[in-house]
């Protein structure tokens, strides 16, 4: 069980495998055990990462409180990049974690080769453009835990098990509720929208079928976006998946992830 302390910050992360460096960012609510199903399968080609953002799992809070910015997390994300003295890594990000990805690659796009956004990442003009707004969000702060497990029981996508799904939302109430109603303003609050001109990185999309939190169609939209400003953008969309496709079923999403990697295998600077 690995640590690193970047300063004071204490910051738990997993790593397995050798090659091409692959960085996995978790979404909301959730820690490097969303991706138990997903890290060995590509560990056996690349050099694995995944990160426990601040305050999730065994990391440690920054300056002991929730943080709400993408922008924090993405400082963590880089320092941790810099410290592994990762070379041009791929970064896959997760709902809050595709954000965090697509930010990172913006801010360092000499050292980024690219960008895989699971379920998230989508052109949102901030809270005004999210569904987690308004009297939803007001909702949530007054139980948060309740609240959690109620919804991840929504995103999830039609063809994904009733065991699997009580299996997903038990895991997420681990989450303290304080960095839970966190991790939702933090998601509202990216408006990518404002910063989609500076994206130079490919960012290629994995998306499901039954995803209302972030649709298919915005991540296309976003994605024709960037296709028209010349950066290597494309959408690959899992039928009958939800939000969370390589929790909800890792076959179909190691396999989706596998050809999307293919593509940046392929791609030279």
């Amino acid at each position: 069980m690995p640590y690193l302390y970047l300063d004071d910050l204490r910051l738990y992360y997993e790593e397995e495998g050798d090659g091409q460096p692959l960085v996995l960012i978790h979404g909301a609510s959730q820690d490097t055990l969303s991706w138990h199903d997903n890290i060995r399968h590509f560990a056996t080609r690349y050099r694995v990462l995944a990160i426990d953002l601040p305050g999730h799992g065994k990391s440690a809070l920054v300056e002991r409180r929730p943080t709400t910015t993408t922008a924090e997390f993405t400082g963590v994300v880089w320092r941790f990049i810099e410290a592994k003295q990762l070379r041009e890594p791929i970064i896959i990000g997760h709902s809050l974690g595709a954000g965090v990805a697509i930010m990172t690659s913006i801010e360092h796009p000499e050292a980024i080769k690219g960008v895989v956004a699971v379920c998230g990442g989508a052109a949102f003009r901030g809270s005004a453009g999210v569904s987690y707004q308004g009297d939803l969000l007001r909702n949530t702060q007054i139980n948060a835990t309740d609240w959690l497990e109620t919804i991840f029981h929504s995103v999830l996508g039609r063809t994904t098990s009733l065991e699997r799904r009580r299996e997903m939302a038990f895991d997420a109430t681990r989450c303290s509720p304080y960095v839970s109603y966190a991790d939702l303003l933090t998601y509202a609050g990216l408006n990518l929208y404002e910063a989609m001109h500076k994206v130079r990185r490919p960012v290629h999309w994995i998306v499901g079928e039954d995803d209302w939190s972030t649709t298919p169609a915005m991540a296309r939209a976003t994605s024709a976006q960037f296709a028209a400003q010349g950066v290597d953008s494309e959408v690959h969309e899992l039928k009958g998946l939800g939000h969370i496709p390589h929790w909800e079923q890792p076959d179909a999403f190691n396999a989706m992830l596998d050809t999307v990697l293919a593509k940046f295998d392929a791609v030279e600077r």
